[in-house]
């Protein structure tokens, strides 16, 4: 039996990945979100530790196999969550790297940890970039609102959580024995960060396109979780190009160990572990 853990896994390409995960014998999917058996509210830390509660009471002595940290939210909002953070960053971040931290320990020698990102987090692909700074505790504490620009900041926000991902799972790798693999599935038509997007601004799709592309990522990402498809050495970053797995080389702050490991640490203050 194969236990896997996984977030993001009713909507869009999460949804495709968790039918074909649900479809292979012997596999035990464990889904977590507002809506399912297990439920889960990113947006609340404590609703995250009541998760992982369940999940290691669940399990007894069972390890996971495979960490699926897919969900997330898109641009704009001011709302701030039940613990006062920025909802993006504290979603699309902060919740996952807490849920993270709070699933290490019963994760099997051989564990396949994977958190979706996105191109955008790279500033020489996205036409707005991520902030120029990483810093957890600004993040946390950002108003989208200030300067009449929430539009732009929202995405901005996005684009920095999705960097924060990167950098995640980059420190995640060098302190455990784990394959982590940071997976950008590219633009899928009909998401919901293409809903918050001003009308024109995305490729028009057909909805054959659109759902095409929602599977193909999706299936992707489940056969990257189940170790189907295996990194080269040294690269983490899985990057869907035209329907094809690449492993370029992220961007050059997303590389930076010492940026990820502040991250790490200021994370751990923000979510209670420090």
């Amino acid at each position: 039996m194969s236990t896997i853990i996984m977030t993001g896994g009713t909507f869009g390409l999460g949804e495709a990945t968790a039918q074909r995960l649900s479809s292979i014998p012997g596999t035990r999917l464990i889904l977590g979100g507002l809506e399912t058996r297990w439920p889960l509210e990113l947006a609340s830390l404590s609703s995250v530790r009541q998760f992982a509660r369940q999940v290691l009471d669940t399990l007894g002595e069972t390890k996971i196999d495979a960490l699926v940290l897919n969900a997330g939210i898109s641009f704009p909002t001011a709302v701030r969550t039940v613990d006062g953070y920025e909802t993006t960053f504290a979603v699309n971040h902060l919740g996952h790297y807490l849920l993270l931290r709070l699933l290490a320990p019963a994760l099997a020698p051989d564990a396949i940890v994977m958190i979706t990102t996105s191109n955008t987090h790279d500033p020489m692909f996205s036409p707005v970039a991520p902030f120029p700074y990483v810093d957890a505790h600004q993040l946390a504490y950002l108003d989208l609102e200030s300067g009449g620009l929430a539009f732009e900041s929202g995405f901005r926000a996005y684009a920095t959580s999705k960097l924060c991902n990167l950098l995640t799972a980059r420190a995640f790798a060098a302190a455990f024995d784990a394959r982590v693999i940071a997976y950008n599935p590219g633009y899928i038509p009909g998401t919901g960060l293409g809903r918050n997007l001003p009308p024109g601004t995305l490729p028009l799709s057909s909805a054959h396109q659109a759902e095409a592309a929602r599977l193909h990522a999706g299936h992707v990402l489940a056969d990257l979780a189940l170790g189907r498809i295996v990194p080269p050495p040294g690269r983490l970053y899985a990057s869907l190009v035209r329907g094809e797995v690449t492993w370029p080389e992220p961007s050059e702050l997303a590389r930076r160990e010492d940026v990820a490991q502040k991250l790490w640490n200021d994370s751990a203050v923000l979510t209670g572990l420090a």
